[in-house]
């Protein structure tokens, strides 16, 4: 009887080793949901790369590239397994881990049918060959085992708690030997901000939000170099007012602690120049993306992030300065309505590429009218959809800000000077002798960890150098007093967990 062609997806199966080597949480569902039999054989390669992650896996070792070219060279199959270049085919060929359950399911489906007709075809080879004695017997048991196999094919989204149990045992001893000091995502550079972030997370959607001029723009691009410095990952920022001219001059500046003004209109003595010169090498060096288009549409910009995301499959994080500017194509009866299609658009751009997509706001008027200014998620400008779609709000208070502005200061009820606050100005006045004798040169900003979807709420100080652009960690002994008014006993962290690595020129 002919043989038939047994049926594959190579593809899937590329696909699904190349989510694997991306991503831990991705690793940790494959080799838990698969085995060397769920592969076709038509690329033998992809059936060895599988074998490799499989005994990586059973000893609890991290899943990646080099992981795996280190385990397929000592089981001596690495020339067999496409070498070094095919692992890397594997990576760059992958848009996003983020679908593994979807090749998963095609490559399974694919093994059940196969397995299903190579039994079919035993059944004929068997009766062809005379081995049936007793026909009721031969049914029974030809059914049952097509029964069995068809009992493997995946039914539903339904997953067994085995497999989610194994699959989340594997990713927690994947991250407890990263030595991240606790840190599961992209590192804020705050140690703070850390301790609630534990980094930004992939898939999050995180929106910071303050009135005009507080300083947004500043911090996310500091957050912007930290995260580019954090393993060496590419980051991407969507400046939808500022050119990127502009943005590199602050970045600059910030790297560099040469003051913006004097970038800005070119009055720089030779030791300025040498400072910024060393900048320049050091943010050559960061895989930062800068996309300026002013006003972008938001099709526009999904459709730039996901080809980014195709270029770059380690993307680490999105920025967008800021969600205010962003239009869509289509017609709403109010903005509110088209600024929930832009939260709830970004918030499945963060879940498709497997990224946390960080995105700018205003608050609004309304925050003039609380007590001490102190802003409220309530504040948020345009829609309610922002705190809805979001799964971390931060909102950042300077109190300064309304002294730049020319608003008469007024204290939040229950506000008197103690010994935060003692330390706080003794903060303030150390960094201001470093940044110059400017009384405005330093600002104190509050920020609010106002929504968190996974952790704590709460609220974290740094201190603003504006004349740089920058944002530092105030004293270990202050961050301390601060924690314990929020319930937190920093005497749980090591000091090097708190101090926050210096970034420029010291």
């Amino acid at each position: 009887m002919a043989k038939i062609t047994l049926p594959s997806n190579v593809e899937a199966e590329r696909s699904v080793l190349g989510s694997m080597l991306m991503d831990p949480n991705a690793a940790a569902v494959g080799t838990v949901t698969l085995t060397e039999e769920s592969f076709s054989g038509v690329d033998k390669r992809n059936v060895l790369v599988f074998k490799a992650m499989k005994e990586l896996a059973d000893h609890k070792e991290i899943i990646d590239s080099t992981s795996v070219i280190n385990e397929l060279t000592i089981l001596k199959t690495i020339d067999d397994a496409g070498g070094a270049d095919y692992i890397f085919e594997l990576v760059s060929s992958t848009i996003s881990p983020d679908q593994i359950d979807h090749y998963i399911k095609i490559v399974r489906d694919q093994a059940v049918l196969r397995d299903f007709l190579i039994e079919l075809q035993n059944i004929q080879d068997s009766y062809a060959n005379g081995g049936v004695s007793d026909i009721s017997e031969f049914i029974a048991s030809s059914s049952q085992k097509l029964e069995d196999i068809a009992s493997k094919r995946q039914v539903g989204e339904f997953k067994d708690s085995s497999e989610v149990a194994k699959a989340v045992q594997l990713q927690i001893m994947s991250e407890s030997n990263r030595g991240n000091r606790g840190l599961t995502g992209v590192d804020t550079g705050y140690p703070r901000l850390n301790q609630y972030t534990h980094g930004w997370q992939k898939g999050d959607l995180v929106i910071i939000a303050a009135r005009p001029s507080v300083g947004k723009t500043a911090f996310a691009l500091n957050l912007l170099v930290n995260g580019a410095r954090y393993r060496d990952k590419p980051v991407a920022f969507f400046s939808c007012e500022m050119g990127a001219e502009q943005i590199m001059k602050r970045l600059i500046s910030s790297d560099s602690l040469v003051n913006s003004e004097s970038i800005q209109t070119g009055l720089l003595g030779e030791k300025d120049l040498e400072k910024i010169d060393r900048s320049v090498k050091r943010l050559s060096n960061t895989k930062i993306y800068i996309d300026d288009t002013a006003n972008p549409m938001l099709g526009d910009l999904i459709a730039k992030a996901r080809k980014l995301k195709a270029a770059h499959p380690d993307l680490a994080m999105i920025v967008i300065d800021y969600l205010n500017l962003i239009s869509t194509e289509s017609h709403f009866d109010s903005r509110a309505n088209e600024v929930s299609l832009i939260t709830k658009s970004l918030k499945e751009l963060a879940r498709s590429l497997l990224v946390p997509v960080i995105a700018l706001t205003q608050l609004n008027r309304s925050v003039e009218q609380n007590v001490g200014r102190i802003p409220m998620l309530s504040n948020l400008k345009e829609s309610g959809s922002i705190e809805q779609d979001a799964d971390m709000v931060l909102l950042m208070y300077r109190k300064d800000y309304y002294k730049d502005i020319g608003v008469a200061d007024e204290k939040p009820q229950g506000f008197a000077k103690n010994g935060y606050t003692q330390q706080l100005e003794e903060n303030v006045e150390a960094q201001r002798a470093k940044v110059g004798k400017d009384p405005n040169s330093v600002s104190v900003v509050t920020f609010s960890v106002a929504k968190n979807r996974n952790g704590r709420t709460g609220s974290i100080t740094l201190l603003f150098e504006k004349a740089h652009s920058r944002f530092t960690s105030p004293s270990l002994e202050l961050e301390q007093i601060e924690a314990k008014k929020n319930g937190v006993n920093l005497e749980d962290f090591d000091e090097a967990d708190l101090a926050t690595p210096n970034k420029g020129e010291d």
